[in-house]
């Protein structure tokens, strides 16, 4: 066969293949391009809605044990919150003296639930039991550490902290047995949850230790309303009255860390919200 007669593609016919493999090529990588990007949208979102229910079960964990008429609620705002928030619970293992100036509180080491007691930060509440017969005079007695706890023993040899306190008694006798071994003892440390602008110029789910500063906890949220508190008495109306506070409302809106962009629309951020509303649990029966 000659040369002349051999079979080949012409010049039209290679610049119509590779035009036909110009057009699956980019098809092919706009295709796997859009999967990133939904890929990593639907990541994004993920994150988001994790990032909702992490703020959702702090929150509701630390406001449905508190009390509202003895005082648990020290300040509130649709923004934010400041509350007793509990930190330690252990059992008295033999009756304090009373009657001086400062107590001396002695706990059980086991058990004990939380962190230890902390003089520059906690309060405490130490249950008064009063005249045995009637519960008429029970009730919780406030004071503040006056001294950093130690390791002692109880009267039955086991082991014990131990930590000084000034009680606030009121109008009940400050009287030696009025306070039982085998009295519960919480210990609280004040704690502010509200809306927090970071450095970096975001808004976050913020949480105040004590005298701390406020630290981003959850976020970032879509802006400064992006938590809101609503408070209910009894009957379930708004109420500002921080003592007849008996379920309250939260609602966490929040956004993305980054811009999602989805197929060809423009970058965004993708926002989602959470909301709950919980009873509180220690409040007496209205």
């Amino acid at each position: 066969m000659s040369v002349v007669d051999r079979k080949a593609f012409t010049v039209v016919e290679l610049m119509v293949a590779f035009l036909i493999f110009g057009v699956a090529t980019t098809a092919i990588v706009n295709a796997f391009v859009l999967h990133q990007r939904t890929v990593g949208a639907q990541a994004m979102r993920i994150g988001l809605q994790q990032n909702l229910r992490a703020g959702m079960a702090v929150l509701p964990a630390e406001l449905r044990a508190l009390d509202a008429r003895e005082g648990d609620i020290l300040k509130m705002s649709p923004t934010s919150i400041t509350i007793r928030a509990l930190r330690q619970l252990a059992i008295l293992c033999q009756a304090p003296v009373l009657g001086g100036a400062s107590v001396t509180l002695t706990v059980r080491q086991t058990p004990f639930y939380g962190t230890l007691f902390d003089n520059t930060k906690d309060g405490v509440h130490v249950f008064y039991e009063g005249d045995e017969s009637t519960r008429t005079d029970d009730a919780w007695v406030s004071g503040k550490l006056t001294s950093a706890p130690v390791t002692a023993k109880c009267s039955d040899g086991k082991p014990a902290y131990s930590v000084s306190a000034s009680l606030t008694f009121g109008a009940l006798p400050a009287v030696t047995g009025q306070i039982a071994s085998g009295a519960p003892v919480w210990g609280h440390r004040q704690t502010t949850y509200g809306v927090l602008q970071d450095t970096d110029g975001r808004w976050y789910l913020g949480m105040k230790d004590s005298s701390a500063a406020m630290t981003p906890l959850v976020g970032p949220l879509v802006g400064s309303n992006g938590l809101t508190f609503t408070y209910y008495d009894g009957n379930g109306v708004v109420t500002t009255d921080s003592s007849r506070v008996a379920r309250i409302g939260i609602a966490i809106l929040g956004q993305t860390a980054t811009l999602v962009r989805q197929a060809n629309a423009t970058p965004a951020y993708v926002v989602d919200s959470l909301s709950v509303a919980m009873t509180l649990r220690n409040n007496p029966r209205w």
